[in-house]
């Protein structure tokens, strides 16, 4: 019973996991898109869990669109920084 919850992938997680493979790979207009997608989408949803996942992928993503400049790179400012570990921290765990 377990198994079958753990193996469904939120939402938030694959867009977060979206988001990082953009970043990593220098798409710079995928990224966009994924931002735009994460800042979007809706957080009401049944499970609690996912529901505050999901806000949190909307500020992660809201927060990195105030930094246009340091989307083309692998920045490390401290903005940069914690907005990407949260999304490692929310991406799937392979």
């Amino acid at each position: 019973m377990g198994s079958t919850a753990q193996s469904c992938q939120s939402l938030a997680a694959r867009l977060a996991d979206n988001l990082l493979k953009a970043w990593l790979t220098g798409d710079t207009a995928g990224l966009h898109d994924e931002l735009e997608h994460s800042a979007a989408i809706p957080a009401e949803t049944r499970d609690a869990g996912e529901q505050e996942r999901r806000w949190l992928l909307q500020a992660v993503a809201r927060r990195m669109m105030q930094f246009p400049n340091e989307l083309d790179s692998l920045s490390q400012s401290p903005q940069m920084e914690l907005c990407i570990r949260l999304l490692w921290h929310m991406a799937p765990k392979d």
